[in-house]
């Protein structure tokens, strides 16, 4: 397994050295565009979008000529958005598990590790769909794609690339942990179908209850064959 880390350290753009910078200690607006180089309006703008993003938060003040300036930081936790290691780690750790634990001892470590993953958040509650919906919604908030439809009685959870997709790239096995994840979050029969290929993308489908199906449309079936 390679994984190419690059040998140059890229300088970035505004963002990326604002978030440098912060991650060193809170900033102001001034000292930050003062030691960037750049408008007060160029930091602004960042600092508006890192908000929006729950990234940077007002951490304190400073005495100004005029009035008090705030001092902007990293919020708490999430300097975990900024870091790379966490990818070529898990596709380390995967890699060393293919290799040391028979394959159906590697299939019972992702299944655990996908119910670990549900017992550590809030279990979701009402119908099917409504948890299958929070499920998604999780997904989205750990940066995966993820669009819900249903086909056949079923729903489907489609993501648009794979958020572990090292991992699976390393062993495709590794997706079990999600279909595990969303089995015991959802309380539901959850099978995964995902894309395997270099580029891997996500495929779950969900069995709906009976009671949850919606009623078989015959003309549309007729329509679309």
């Amino acid at each position: 397994m390679n994984i190419s880390l690059g040998n140059k350290e890229k300088s970035g753009g505004t963002r990326e050295r604002v978030v440098r910078l912060l991650m060193r200690h809170p900033h102001t607006i001034e000292t930050l565009a003062d030691e960037l180089a750049v408008t007060k309006n160029a930091v602004r703008a960042q600092m508006a979008l890192l908000q929006r993003e729950g990234l940077v938060e007002v951490q304190g003040e400073v005495k100004g000529t005029r009035r008090p300036a705030a001092l902007y930081g990293i919020v708490a936790g999430a300097d975990v958005h900024f870091s790379k290691a966490y990818p070529v780690v898990l596709s380390h750790m995967v890699n060393v598990l293919t290799k040391r634990l028979p394959l159906k001892e590697f299939k019972i470590v992702m299944k655990d590790v996908g119910k670990d993953i549900a017992d550590s958040v809030p279990r979701q509650a009402g119908t099917a769909r409504e948890r299958v919906e929070g499920a998604v919604t999780f997904l989205k908030s750990l940066g995966s794609h993820a669009e819900l439809s249903e086909e056949d009685g079923k729903l489907v959870i489609v993501g648009h690339g794979c958020p572990l997709s090292m991992a699976v790239t390393v062993n495709e096995r590794s997706c079990l942990a999600m279909e595990s994840f969303l089995n015991r979050i959802t309380g539901l029969p959850v099978k995964e179908h995902c894309n395997h290929s270099e580029r891997p993308s996500c495929r779950f489908e969900i069995a709906m209850p009976r009671g949850e199906r919606k009623p078989f449309d015959q003309n549309k079936h007729q329509k679309s064959t």
